[in-house]
């Protein structure tokens, strides 16, 4: 019998049944999707997946006739068959039903064309991600401590809550390692892990990509693919990808946008306002799973991630992975951003929430001195009316006060 870990999303998607007639599910393959909509899910529904060919043969034929068979129906990987999604708004115009249909991708289906017309304001989205660290060493009954201390308003509340948080032991390098997809996570020897992320590379070059896009080269689209992880947490210039590829510009887009549509990778967005500095205004590159990126570089063991100065990228991406998670399910109208001036100085998140501006700054060491928040100083100085506090993990044991509205906190604190 396999291991059923509860799901941040579980609690949005049941309050989402009873006010839209559309739910729509989205993640990479494998992310835990099937299993929340089938399994996790409390309530009795029809369930269909595309994958099954006789299935989306089906529903392609006679979309209408397909989609009568339940009132309330579960289709599994849409994208396969995009036309049962006019078929989705006909009926649901004609009988406006909450809870009618929830739907799953592997694919981002605002990307199909004229899908933004089709269920415009008959639909909601729930992003799905890989297995928070939250998820996997908590009950998931109560609020995470990351998103206590973005409520918190002042620098004095938080400085409070930061000392009743009991510290946990989370092994980040471990986790890091093995990655968010729950099978991933669940499997224990690690060359079973490298052949499940061998057989995952297989499959989604097999299936996901070639069902979006007609590429011959698979083999050059996995060395792009291989290629972009050595960009994780850096910031994205799309012609250097092309350049270092050896992949034509149009080509290495077209990879790239297919990504994107495939929940493998996502954009951090840049804060900038005119405050008389000169910003950077490109996007920071981030894989949604570090266990998928740390096998595409070849990396078996963590330790060797260390050896060759690539862990402190892969724990950033990692932590802003956790944090983007979490506030898609607890603060899903903050905003999440990251800050780079030219000449430099640079935060590694900015969370945007209720009128404030939170900056969390991601050491992978123990020691931290002045030198290593000029950054945060810089931020709170440009943005002083804005910022109540700003946040420095590290993988120290103490929470300390640098500054009055600097608090170093230790990953364990702020994590699970």
């Amino acid at each position: 019998m396999k291991k059923l870990i509860n799901r941040l999303q579980i609690n949005l998607i049941e309050s989402y049944l009873k006010k839209f007639p559309v739910i729509a599910v989205m993640g990479a393959r494998q992310v835990g999707k099937t299993t929340l909509v089938k399994e996790l899910l409390k309530e009795e529904r029809a369930f269909y997946t595309f994958d099954d060919p006789t299935v989306a043969q089906l529903a392609e034929t006679n979309p209408l006739s397909f989609l009568t068979q339940a009132e309330k129906m579960t289709i599994d990987e849409v994208q396969k068959v995009p036309t049962i999604l006019t078929a989705i708004k006909r009926l649901v115009d004609e009988k406006r039903n909450p809870g009618q249909f929830i739907i799953t991708g592997s694919a981002n289906i605002t990307l199909l064309p004229k899908i933004s017309e089709t269920l415009a304001g008959r639909i909601i989205f729930v992003d799905m991600f890989p297995l928070t660290i939250y998820e996997i060493t908590s009950s998931t009954k109560e609020e995470p401590k990351a998103i206590k201390i973005f409520s918190s308003d002042t620098a004095e509340r938080c400085w409070k809550l930061l000392n009743r948080i009991e510290s946990k032991r989370i092994d980040l390098g471990k986790i890091t390692f093995r990655g968010g997809f729950p099978v991933a996570w669940l499997e224990e020897n690690d060359v079973a892990r490298q052949e499940w992320f061998k057989g995952y590379v297989r499959t989604y070059l097999e299936r996901d990509v070639r069902d979006l896009s007609r590429i011959q080269k698979l083999y050059d689209y996995q060395r792009f693919l291989s290629l972009t992880t050595f960009r994780c947490s850096q910031i994205l210039s799309r012609s250097d990808l092309s350049r270092d590829s050896g992949i034509p510009y149009t080509t290495a887009n077209h990879y790239f946008d297919l990504l994107l549509a495939t929940y493998q990778v996502f954009l951090l967005q840049p804060y900038f306002k005119n405050i008389g500095k000169r910003l950077i205004k490109s996007p920071k590159l981030l894989w949604n799973d570090t266990g998928l990126a740390l096998h595409l570089q070849g990396i078996n063991h963590w330790a060797d991630a260390e050896r060759l100065g690539r862990s402190t990228f892969l724990i950033e991406n990692k932590i802003i992975v956790e944090v983007k998670t979490l506030l898609s399910a607890y603060l899903p109208f903050a905003k999440l951003y990251y800050w780079r001036t030219s000449g430099g100085a640079e935060i590694d998140m900015v969370i945007e929430t209720n009128g404030n501006l939170i900056p969390v700054e991601v050491k992978w060491t123990e020691k931290v001195g002045p030198r290593d928040i000029v950054s945060m100083e810089s931020f709170l100085k440009d943005f002083s009316d804005q910022v109540p506090f700003g946040i420095v993990l590290y993988r120290g044991k103490e929470i300390l006060k640098l500054r009055e509205r600097i608090f170093l906190v230790p990953f364990e604190r702020f994590l699970g």
